[in-house]
């Protein structure tokens, strides 16, 4: 049965939000290790592909995991952040080289949205493939 607040509750009883109530939030998780060169291409398809009309209404944030990377990863983000003033790309530096799987996990804990992206940096995943 729906509930006065726009959701529903399921056989289960458990209360479920409908679309109508918010629009979904995504988190793109993009771990980070010597990718100075493409990090700021990343971010600019990334919020290209956010214009999509199929999800200009969405909220999205983009968190960065970097291991520490020697070639300035982390001043690019940085420098990103400072010229967009966008307050959804996050940086989540870490002390040294812990790994791609961990880098997952931590950007996991740190992600807000209800739906998860995983991108690699390098562009072998492409953001014209989110809409």
């Amino acid at each position: 049965p729906l509930t006065p607040e726009g959701g529903f509750t399921s056989s289960s009883g458990d209360w479920c939000r409908t679309h109508a109530d918010t629009m979904p939030k995504y988190t793109v998780i993009v771990p980070t290790y010597n990718e100075r060169r493409n990090i700021g291409i990343l971010y600019l398809l990334l919020r290209k592909a956010f214009e999509h009309p199929s999800l200009v209404k969405d909220e999205f944030e983009i968190i960065v995991v970097d291991d520490n990377s020697p070639d300035g990863t982390q001043d690019v983000v940085r420098a990103l952040q400072k010229e967009y003033k966008d307050e959804r790309l996050l940086l989540h530096p870490r002390a040294g080289k812990l790994g791609l799987g961990t880098a997952y996990i931590h950007g996991l804990a740190h992600a807000s949205g209800e739906f998860v992206i995983i991108m690699d940096a390098d562009l072998s995943h492409h953001p014209s493939a989110i809409p």
